[in-house]
């Protein structure tokens, strides 16, 4: 079938199955939006944490890194700036055990502020991925069942008569999978990113601590 016969099919078919087309479509644009944000989110969130963490290392005190800012933006820098907050606002208690204990907590805090960040928006991934081949399906067994309403009416089972209903259970079908598709590969992929990128928080978090109490 061509793409103008396809259109045709589709223009022509019945208003459940162009409603059921419309919610698949619904659901692709804005996935696919959400893939394009979430890879430049995640793009710029490597590079910062990159970058922040090469200039930590290399700096030979908490107050150095603040005097390069070198990177003013990414999770690592977001956690090493609640840290530097902290510091200025208990500078009469930063010795205590009180202190270092708040720290870690605001510190946590802090950490799963950044995840929260990194994770919105993509459960609604997850929600098409495993939604929208059900939404399809339901356009299939609509598309059948127009199928045999025409056979019992016309009293034919020739090609010419159920043909387009059965095409369009297949279209919906076809579309429903086009649509999960992209979404339940991003989602894991972007899973993934949130695995690493976290991994890199905590790993940092243990090295801010250590420089933390180095300096105190």
């Amino acid at each position: 079938m061509t793409e103008k016969g396809i259109l045709s099919l589709l223009w022509n078919s019945s208003p459940v199955v162009q409603l059921t087309l419309v919610i698949l479509a619904v659901f692709s644009v804005v996935s696919w939006a959400i893939i394009f944000m979430k890879i430049k989110q995640f793009k710029m969130a490597q590079k910062d944490c990159q970058d922040f963490w090469g200039s930590f290392s290399q700096s030979p005190s908490l107050n150095d890194v603040l005097e390069k800012r070198a990177v003013k933006s990414g999770p690592l820098y977001e956690i090493f700036r609640t840290a530097m907050d902290m510091g200025s606002k208990f500078k009469q208690t930063a010795k205590g055990a009180f202190f270092k204990e708040h720290l870690m907590n605001r510190l946590a805090q802090a950490r799963e502020e950044e995840i929260y960040k990194l994770e919105q928006y993509i459960s609604f991934l997850g929600t098409t991925a495993s939604t929208t081949p059900f939404i399809g399906l339901f356009g299939t067994v609509w598309g059948i069942l127009t199928a045999f309403w025409a056979i019992g009416k016309a009293g034919s089972t020739s090609l010419a008569t159920v043909g387009p209903y059965i095409s369009e259970a297949l279209v919906t079908t076809a579309i429903g999978l086009a649509t999960a598709i992209p979404a339940v590969i991003a989602y894991n992929y972007f899973a993934g990113k949130i695995k690493i990128l976290t991994k890199m928080m905590d790993l940092f978090i243990d090295d801010l601590l250590v420089k933390v109490e180095e300096e105190m």
